[in-house]
């Protein structure tokens, strides 16, 4: 049995929690599922680089933590898109492959039709 503070903080935590996760299912678009997802290792990333700099750490450093953090982001929705959205991603891509091929090879067998000639008018008659 832990302490009040220990209970009452484990139910804050929770909340956030499951806030966080709701939130991620009631956004529609995948590009914004992939953000909120990710979004903890965002966060995470600017706490890490304000207190590197309220503690003035070397520019090197500052830098290194931020693109630690930055990569780390990507990593996240990179692997959030693959497991998620990449084999819809790529049944999509052969379908429109698929239609392309289609509609070129019925355009190959269309006669092609001779376009049709303009008539030209002779400058010197022009007003």
């Amino acid at each position: 049995m832990g302490s009040v503070f220990t209970n009452i903080f484990g139910a804050i935590v929770s909340l956030f929690i499951g806030v966080w996760f709701i939130g991620i299912f009631i956004v529609t678009s995948p590009q914004d599922r992939m953000e909120k997802t990710c979004a903890p290792v965002e966060w995470m990333g600017s706490i890490a680089t304000s207190m590197s700099m309220l503690f003035n750490v070397d520019e090197k450093t500052l830098h290194s933590t931020k693109s630690f953090f930055v990569s780390g982001t990507y990593g996240c929705k990179f692997t959030v898109w693959r497991l998620f959205y990449e084999q819809d991603w790529k049944a999509e891509q052969a379908a429109a492959a698929k239609k392309k091929a289609e509609e070129e090879a019925a355009a190959a067998k269309r006669p092609d039709a001779k376009p049709k000639q303009q008539e030209k008018s002779d400058p010197s008659t022009s007003p």
